[in-house]
């Protein structure tokens, strides 16, 4: 190896020594990698300043050795640690955003679930409040008085047919006495109670109501 390989080989070690001493002094913030003072006394320096001249020039000529070198240096094994210790943290966040992937599925699914029965509830109450509305325009005084009215007029031409049929020699005088006078009875009834909820439909109208 000619001299000029060698003395770029090792201004590269003492550049990578220099660097990992520098980072070695500031762990706090371990990708500062500005050169501070050169020295020996202490950190990965304090190995290569130890060596034999031969040592040295063995090193420089075996690019693995400095390889070694260097990966022996406390400072890597500190940064190796470090890495090591956020892929953990990476992989327990991971795990952790699965599980809570799995809780917000389950979580979501069931709210779906809410609001079908929500629209379900909901299309049975208006169901009921038709029907409740419907009932109660059935219940209004003024539709059971028209009610009554529909229904004597009913039993009133169902009265008259009876008597047709009598006339017409279809029915007995019992069968047609008994069935002409019920449905006479039962049509006077009806009108009688329609006129009747019909004049107090009147009063509570002119007073008001």
């Amino acid at each position: 190896m000619n001299s000029a390989s060698r003395k770029s080989k090792g201004v590269c070690l003492v550049y990578c020594t220099q660097n990992i001493a520098v980072m070695d002094t500031s762990l706090g913030s371990p990708h500062t990698t500005f050169p501070g003072p050169l020295t020996t006394t202490g950190g990965p320096l304090a190995e290569v300043s130890s060596l034999s001249r031969s040592e040295l020039e063995d090193l420089l000529e075996c690019e693995d050795k400095v390889a070694a070198l260097v990966a022996s240096m406390p400072p890597l094994a500190t940064i190796r640690a470090q890495c090591d210790s956020l892929v953990t943290q990476n992989e327990a966040l991971a795990k952790a955003t699965l599980e809570r992937s799995d809780e917000y599925e389950r979580s979501r699914d069931a709210a779906i679930r809410k609001v079908e029965e929500l629209n379900n509830l909901r299309q049975s109450f208006t169901e009921l409040t038709l029907a409740q509305t419907k009932a109660s325009e059935l219940l209004a005084p003024a539709c059971i008085q028209e009610s009554l009215v529909v229904a004597a007029m009913q039993s009133e031409e169902e009265s008259e047919e009876i008597a047709d049929q009598f006339l017409r020699k279809e029915l007995g005088v019992e069968a047609f006495l008994s069935a002409y006078l019920e449905k006479r009875i039962e049509t006077h009834l009806r009108k009688f109670k329609g006129e009747r909820l019909g004049a107090q439909l009147d009063e509570l109208h002119k007073a008001g109501f």
